[in-house]
């Protein structure tokens, strides 16, 4: 999918001077890049999502210690 994404002028060179090194297209890069952080993004904003669901008391929580006394771990 084409799309267009502006970089700063440090990353546009140095993408370029990699891809000018390789013989590999600035496009095989980024989509590179892209597809090594795409998880780590999703699992953060994640987070983000369920921390503002449970300050507006949408999340379903349970304590240590009735989490300990269900799993039977009761000293």
């Amino acid at each position: 999918m084409p799309t267009t994404v502006r970089l700063n002028t440090d990353l546009e060179q140095r993408i370029r001077k990699l891809a000018a090194e390789t013989g590999r297209s600035q496009s095989f890069y980024i989509n590179q890049m892209i597809e090594r952080e795409i998880d780590r993004i999703e699992w953060e904003y994640a987070i983000l999502r369920d921390v503002e669901a449970h300050r507006a008391g949408e999340l379903k929580t349970v304590s240590h210690r009735d989490l300990k006394a269900e799993l039977g771990l009761d000293d």
